[in-house]
């Protein structure tokens, strides 16, 4: 059985010794693809964790994989561990290391490659700050008939995920759509992501609001706490035809999981999914 949560994490050197004390497997772990870890590293991290029970999904960066030869070589050592979703993306590379500039032309490769993935693209509440709304829509429209699902970029408005499900529903989207928040991460690292990431009104709302009432006892660094804006996010789209679940965005301060998950344990989980025969 798949929870209503899926973790997002990068892949530290300690990262398979750490994770389980604070998110227990067999939990939906997202595996980061940066520039400067490259995609080999996210897969041996990957095919780490899934030894240890986790579901995994890890990210593909396009402009980071060097050839289609390795890209094969890739998919052979994911899918031999029973790795069967991934999630695909442009990457911030600036210059692609290989023959693949944009996430579209990587799932046609992985797609010859073996039909078994189930693909995972990006999605922008607030836009992107490199692309133009249109240029993002006519991706979306690229590359929507490969994909089985979408996980957007951090937010923090519950107005702007709304509409914006709203908009993909109302377009004729049918994927089903994993909303992305933060976990429980300092503000510091917070508003240094959200600028890198492009992330706009909602995380300057968030900083008048919710980060300031996130202030910690004990003299600890101020973190904001996400579990109001999941109650919420929850309350505004249950039922929603296109709302899969939470993905959180943990930027591996994983220490505070724990506590975190005891405050968003309410989240319903989906049913277990069975199989019937047929005479």
């Amino acid at each position: 059985m798949e929870t209503a949560i899926r973790l997002e994490v990068s892949p530290s050197a300690d990262l398979a010794r750490q994770l389980p004390r604070a998110y227990a497997a067999p939990g939906t772990v997202s595996v980061t693809c940066l520039p400067h870890h490259g995609p080999a590293r996210t897969v041996a991290a990957s095919i780490e964790l899934a030894r240890l029970g986790y579901r995994v999904v890890p990210h593909l960066a396009a402009r980071s994989i060097a050839s289609q030869a390795e890209l094969h070589l890739f998919l052979q050592q994911l899918r031999d561990e029973g790795v069967r979703e991934l999630f695909l993306i442009a990457g911030d590379r600036g210059a692609p290391a290989g023959p693949y500039s944009w996430s579209g032309q990587l799932m046609e490769d992985v797609k010859a490659f073996s039909e078994e993935f189930s693909l995972g693209i990006a999605g922008y509440p607030e836009g992107h700050p490199q692309l133009s709304a249109e240029q993002l829509r006519s991706g979306l429209a690229g590359k929507s008939p490969l994909a089985s699902s979408m996980v957007t970029q951090m937010c923090f408005s519950t107005e702007s995920i709304s509409s914006y499900l709203q908009e993909l529903h109302q377009a004729g989207s049918r994927l089903p759509v994993w909303v992305g928040v933060p976990g429980p991460v300092s503000v510091q690292k917070l508003l240094a992501m959200g600028a890198r990431l492009g992330v706009g009104r909602s995380l300057k709302l968030a900083r008048g609001t919710g980060m300031a009432k996130a202030l910690l006892h004990g003299g600890d660094v101020m973190r904001y706490d996400s579990s109001g804006l999941i109650r919420e996010v929850h309350q505004a789209l249950d039922g929603h035809p296109l709302f899969a679940g939470i993905h959180v965005y943990s930027f591996n301060d994983l220490s505070r999981l724990p506590r975190f998950e005891g405050k968003i344990a309410w989240l319903p989980k989906p049913p277990v999914k069975t199989s019937t025969s047929q005479s």
